[in-house]
């Protein structure tokens, strides 16, 4: 079994299938969370921060795709939407979040995005990538929804921001990485995040995982 494991591991084509793979299923999953987010969440309106995080993961699974066909030319674009990625998905599903849960006044909800929008900006205009600007719109907004997530008991909140960071951190972060070398691993890590995130929105789902943890915790303390 193990020689097996390492003759399919080791095939010159397995690299390009797992690439292919994890854009699919990143394209996907994010494209199934918008619909399902702006018709069932957000009623049809479009002023929602979530549908820009759901894009631009569904762009990024999208525009992956083209480096199986020209490397070079789609190499700026890629790059450019892995970073929006990084910067603006965490921070726009934590303003989304807070507006939710009426934490605060909407204000709030915009200082976190702008954590994520200011840190594309100055990529847009100067191509430096900020990795001390991300890191800060990453972890900032990550403690923001674990509060949020645990004086709400929303466990999905909790879980789908520890995926992210997780995956930000494992295959992001790294100074010995460049930006796209593990992207097939953190797609898969997006598409994770993409179900849980669209779970903590959804007060049917939430509302019936806190009350089977009650019932758990209750039979427990009985």
């Amino acid at each position: 079994m193990s020689d097996l494991y390492e003759k399919v591991i080791c095939h010159p084509i397995f690299p390009t299938v797992v690439a292919a793979l994890s854009y699919t299923v990143l394209a996907i999953t994010s494209a199934a969370a918008l619909y399902l987010y702006f018709t069932e969440i957000a009623a049809n309106d479009f002023w929602h921060w979530q549908l820009v995080s759901y894009i631009i993961m569904l762009a990024n699974g999208i525009t992956g795709f083209s480096e199986f066909f020209d490397e070079e030319s789609f190499l700026p674009l890629r790059d450019l939407l892995d970073y929006c990625q990084l910067a603006l998905v965490l921070p726009c599903y934590a303003a989304q979040m807070w507006i939710k849960t009426d934490m605060g006044p909407p204000e709030i909800s915009a200082v976190h995005a702008g954590l994520g929008i200011i840190a594309t900006i100055i990529y847009v205009t100067t191509e430096l990538r900020r990795q001390d600007l991300c890191d800060l719109a990453v972890f900032a907004n990550a403690v923001s929804l674990f509060v949020v997530g645990a004086l709400t008991m929303n466990l999905f909140t909790i879980i789908a921001t520890s995926v992210l960071v997780a995956g930000y951190y494992v295959y992001k972060r790294p100074d010995d990485q460049c930006c796209m070398a593990p992207q097939d691993k953190f797609n898969f890590v997006m598409a994770v995040f993409a179900i849980l995130s669209l779970a903590s929105f959804d007060d049917n789902v939430t509302r019936n995982v806190q009350d089977t943890l009650q019932s758990i915790v209750g039979a427990a303390a009985n």
